[in-house]
């Protein structure tokens, strides 16, 4: 699922919003098929062709730290803040890597499996990870890395989660298809919601930490109430599809998302949505791109010929 998202968020280009203002052009240090942009718009995570996986300083292209193809690195997160990129890797390790100063970067093996995805508290002092096929992790690692607290699924293992803007609820989307409600004080389960009959992908919470957003294999985005677990409303379905990325833009009135087709006959599309009405319009790309994300309420895209980055902010 991982590497579905990450190409999926490669359509992030958007004759739907407006010119775009080019920003600087990288020498990427290796062809790649696509990159992880930090939310600073400082550094790429950089996917070499050659399967090793490059940290990149911009806009210098100088290279911050290397993993070999022979270290197997699965998946990348950065913290919201920018500061720490973590690495989960076949084996079962994590690695946290500082993006900026000397500190050194801190290993520890969270598990035997392969980790397949992880994801930041806003504060960057924990970090959820997600083991293939076992419960997830809370690890508490503002200093020595510590298991706080495991997320446990009737079967299955972690796909997604969401924390919410000040940090006192997280909520858990597994194999099993229920969402789970934690207070992050007590790490106790206090809601959850099982009316999902197929997986969700992709969780969110509204700026105002009023309402979750969940998007799956259903094709659809539910927008739940973040206070008792309960669905308020659904957006129209888009047929054929899965639901793989929810990013809210800095307007806070709109969505950005992703949606992969379930056949795998059809590349991956976006759309961009009003929160308020449900009302969608496509987004669509002049040119491949091959990254994006959200950097100081803008969208930033990339787009790569050769071992030549140009990147782009979308007004």
């Amino acid at each position: 699922m991982r590497q579905v998202v990450a190409a999926a968020f490669l359509l992030l280009g958007v004759s739907a919003m407006g010119a775009s203002k080019p920003i600087t052009k990288v020498q990427l240090p290796c062809e790649s098929r696509y990159q992880d942009l930090s939310p600073t718009g400082t550094q790429l995570v950089v996917h070499c062709k050659d399967h090793s996986m490059r940290v990149v300083n911009i806009p210098e292209g100088t290279e911050r730290h290397v993993f070999p193809a022979e270290q197997h690195a699965n998946s990348f997160v950065y913290s919201q803040d920018g500061s720490w990129l973590a690495v989960g890797f076949e084996d079962g390790t994590v690695e946290l890597v500082p993006s900026l100063g000397a500190s050194s970067s801190i290993r520890w093996k969270a598990s035997s499996r392969r980790i397949d995805m992880m994801y930041f508290f806003p504060d960057a002092k924990a970090l959820v990870v997600g083991p293939v096929d076992s419960p997830g992790q809370l690890w508490e690692v503002a200093n020595t890395p510590t298991l706080r607290a495991t997320l446990p699924f009737e079967f299955g293992g972690l796909i997604a989660c969401a924390v919410s803007p000040d940090g006192k609820l997280l909520v858990a989307a597994g194999d099993d298809t229920v969402l789970r409600w934690y207070d992050t004080a007590t790490w106790k389960k206090t809601r959850e919601n099982s009316d999902f009959l197929l997986e969700t992908f992709a969780l969110a919470f509204t700026p105002d930490g009023k309402h979750v957003l969940a998007g799956g294999a259903d094709a659809r985005i539910t927008v739940l109430d973040a206070a008792t677990a309960k669905q308020i409303r659904q957006f129209p379905p888009e047929a054929g599809s899965s639901v793989a990325v929810i990013d809210v833009l800095g307007d806070k009135q709109r969505l950005a998302t992703v949606y992969f087709d379930d056949a795998g006959e059809k590349p991956p599309h976006a759309m961009l949505w009003d929160i308020a009405s449900a009302k969608s319009a496509a987004v669509k790309s002049d040119a491949p791109l091959t990254c994006g994300t959200v950097v100081g309420g803008k969208l930033w895209v990339c787009s790569a010929d050769g071992k030549t980055l140009t990147m782009s902010q979308y007004e």
